[in-house]
């Protein structure tokens, strides 16, 4: 890794959600996202080569059913759905909400009358910058999980989930020594904000071409201030995060953020979060403490600990969790 500690990025992070779904999310980059799938998807559905967006909005049938939103939904040549996300901290009912997105999807695609329910594959790949506790103390970073019997046989292909933890890419690896494909894409979306223009090597034509299209000179003076709101949603995020995980070890959790979740968000979450708060800056700051606050609702911070932190009202909160 050639990039300084005291110069400032040069490339746009890939860990937040503007730069996340501008590189895997729009039809100007979409060659990056097949790129990717086939990195991965094979084994479950064969070769990708070309895809389609799909609407990453889905209603609910009815006002009670939830509205879901997707980072990167798409479907292959073969119309299997994938759903493709990035998941900063870790959420209480991740699993669950994995499940629910899935099945959403599933029962949307069924016809009338199709009495064989032969409905689309559906594959969730979830990047999560943080550890997976099932693949603690493991080389593996794809934890793979599919629909199967107490003989582990296969039960289902028609659903199934890809997470992959992206915090075992730390920076101090040199991408010429990465294994594959896989890895490579790991390490990118970890590390390209940090990386400089040695780092990638030329032969690696896919990866030097991301390098490129990352470079924040790309932006335009719009997508600039949409890419810096990002950043300091993603921050205050991570901020917020690293306190509880400080108060966890401090309560004497040797395994830090998963039990601290549960000790830490009880004792430390008002304090965290306020502290996390306490480091925006000031430009483009309510529309930032907004998106802030869905992420802390969406991890199941109570709406007065979000109003005590974000100084935001509860009736700006009331509406963004009705979104």
């Amino acid at each position: 890794m050639t990039m300084n500690k005291n110069t400032e990025p040069q490339n746009i992070n890939l860990l937040t959600d503007f730069g996340f779904k501008r590189i895997f999310g729009t039809e100007q980059y979409k060659k990056n996202l097949i790129h990717f799938l086939n990195a991965f998807l094979p084994p479950y559905i064969g070769p990708v080569t070309d895809i389609s967006y799909r609407q990453s909005e889905q209603l609910g049938l009815t006002d009670k059913e939830k509205r879901l939103v997707f980072d990167v939904f798409c479907a292959d040549q073969n119309r299997d759905n994938i759903i493709v996300e990035m998941q900063q901290a870790r959420q209480e009912f991740l699993k669950n909400r994995l499940i629910a997105y899935t099945s959403r999807i599933i029962s949307s695609s069924l016809c009338r009358g199709d009495r064989m329910y032969n409905y689309p594959t559906v594959i969730s790949i979830i990047l999560v910058d943080f550890g997976i506790k099932e693949l603690a103390g493991r080389e593996e970073f794809v934890q793979q999980v599919m629909l199967k019997d107490d003989r582990n046989e296969i039960f289902s292909e028609k659903m199934s989930f890809l997470l992959i933890d992206l915090s075992k890419f730390a920076a101090r690896k040199r991408f010429v020594k990465l294994a594959d494909d896989r890895e490579k894409w790991c390490y990118a979306i970890k590390n390209m904000w940090q990386m400089g223009e040695n780092d990638i090597p030329a032969e690696n034509a896919v990866f030097h071409e991301l390098y490129e299209e990352c470079k924040l000179t790309k932006l335009t003076d719009m997508e600039k201030q949409e890419y810096e709101k990002s950043i300091l949603e993603y921050e205050d995020v991570k901020e917020a995060m690293a306190y509880n995980r400080r108060m966890a070890k401090a309560e004497g959790f040797e395994d830090g953020f998963e039990k601290g979740m549960e000790k830490g968000m009880e004792k430390g979450r008002k304090e965290g979060i306020e502290e996390g708060m306490e480091k925006g800056r000031a430009e483009g700051r309510e529309e930032a403490l907004l998106q802030t606050a869905k992420k802390l609702l969406e991890l199941g911070v109570p709406l007065v600990d979000v109003v005590s932190a974000t100084g935001l009202s509860e009736e700006q909160l009331t509406s963004v969790r009705k979104q």
